[in-house]
């Protein structure tokens, strides 16, 4: 008897604790290039509500424009330079390959040194 109350319970905090979306699993990345404002989203319930996350976080304005988008079981990184316009990204199977991606395409259009801002993968 006591082995079904526990096993009730646990099934019943699984439940509870597994409130979070089956399909989670939509990204965004969104960039302003000339105020050099970045918005990222991931794990989103849809890729609409990635979008308008990634927006949001941007700022916002116009000028903050989806740059690339990510699906379920991928992984996405934003790398840019200190100063400049120059920017890469990149969506990949795991992060350390989304990582040295978004720096390699960041160094094609740089001299200078590009780092990670921001990475991500979605469930």
């Amino acid at each position: 008897m006591k082995l079904g109350i526990v096993f009730g319970m646990i099934l019943a905090a699984s439940f509870i604790c597994g409130t979070a979306p089956a399909f989670a699993g939509f990204g965004a990345v969104a960039y302003d290039e000339a105020n050099r404002k970045l918005g990222f989203a991931s794990n989103e319930e849809t890729q609409k509500r990635a979008d308008e996350v990634a927006t949001k976080e941007c700022g916002g304005s116009e000028a903050c424009k989806i740059r690339f988008r990510s699906g379920a079981k991928s992984c996405s990184a934003f790398a840019a330079p200190e100063k400049g316009s120059a920017w890469g990204g990149s969506v990949k199977p795991n992060l350390d390959s989304a990582k040295l991606s978004a720096l390699e395409n960041c160094q094609k259009h740089t001299k200078e040194r590009c780092t990670v801002l921001e990475s991500a993968c979605n469930k």
